[in-house]
């Protein structure tokens, strides 16, 4: 069973796009679209940290929505559009996610569809339940 869904607490939606795909009986692997850092009233911070913090806000978000939590995260993929940021990247996702240590791949690109945007980020969770 497939459900695609996007969460009422984030702003950001492009038409024909969804935020994440849950699948299974009790939605044990969920996967999320890039997530932007757009606040909820669609408003995007100049500062790349502060994109960086809204981001992983709205990540945590969609895996909440797909009735997941943090310590499901399996995977992520950050795409910044900042060269040599990665220390500001790495010390905000220590702050969002603390101990929790998903395989994680960092990639420096060149611009996003909206060019304020300058950090997405994409991820994957996945719950055991046992069987």
């Amino acid at each position: 069973m497939k459900r695609f869904f996007k969460p009422a607490r984030i702003a950001w939606s492009a038409p024909g796009l969804t935020h994440g795909l849950a699948h299974g009986p009790v939605f044990k692997r969920l996967l999320i679209s890039g997530q932007p850092g757009v606040d909820e009233a669609g408003a995007v911070p100049a500062e790349l940290e502060a994109q960086i913090g809204l981001a992983f806000d709205n990540l945590l978000k969609v895996v909440e929505a797909g009735q997941m939590a943090a310590e499901d995260l399996v995977r992520i993929v950050a795409y910044v559009a900042a060269p040599r940021a990665y220390a500001v990247f790495d010390r905000v996702r220590a702050l969002k996610l603390g101990a929790l240590t998903p395989v994680a791949t960092y990639v420096e690109a060149t611009g996003f569809s909206d060019s304020r945007w300058r950090v997405l980020i994409e991820g994957e969770a996945v719950r055991d339940d046992g069987s």
